[in-house]
């Protein structure tokens, strides 16, 4: 959809913005807190609730540097998955003691939430499939193995 088009209002919202119960629960509930606080125009409290879940993330990761861009650079290697643009964002909105405008606010929520799933939901299910897979193909290697020996005499 071009950028300039708006969503229809009965849409359902994306996936990710509907914080999964696999991620842990500190950081969801503060998200949650911070989505509350951005409904209710309390942008301090929504901004630091928002700032807070990053560094639940970073911990939870033990993603650890000097600063927060190092910090978000241990992520990025430790989830390679999650699109650069969403570090880039983490670092601009996130860093810093004042208080976001609302809309700041918003799309630093929006990415916080894009990373989580990321991290807590997407890369748990892209191993999930994978395994499904390798043991499907390693059940073929065992049910054939036999045939394959037939017949090659």
């Amino acid at each position: 959809m071009p950028p300039h088009v708006q969503p229809p209002e009965d849409a359902p919202a994306p996936r990710f913005l509907t914080v999964d119960a696999r991620v842990p629960a500190p950081i969801r509930q503060l998200l949650e807190e911070a989505d509350g606080c951005l409904n209710m125009a309390f942008v301090n409290g929504g901004t630091a609730c928002a700032r807070r879940a990053i560094e639940g993330i970073l911990a939870t990761e033990r993603a650890t540097g000097e600063d927060l861009d190092e910090c978000f650079q241990k992520l990025k290697e430790k989830h390679p998955a999650v699109a650069p643009t969403l570090f880039q964002i983490l670092s601009m909105l996130g860093d810093g003691d004042d208080p976001l405008p609302a809309d700041a606010l918003r799309a630093l929520i929006a990415t916080i939430k894009a990373v989580v799933f990321e991290v807590y939901v997407q890369g748990p299910e892209r191993v999930e499939r994978l395994m499904y897979v390798h043991q499907l193909v390693e059940g073929l290697k065992r049910d054939n193995a036999p045939a394959r020996r037939a017949s090659a005499r």
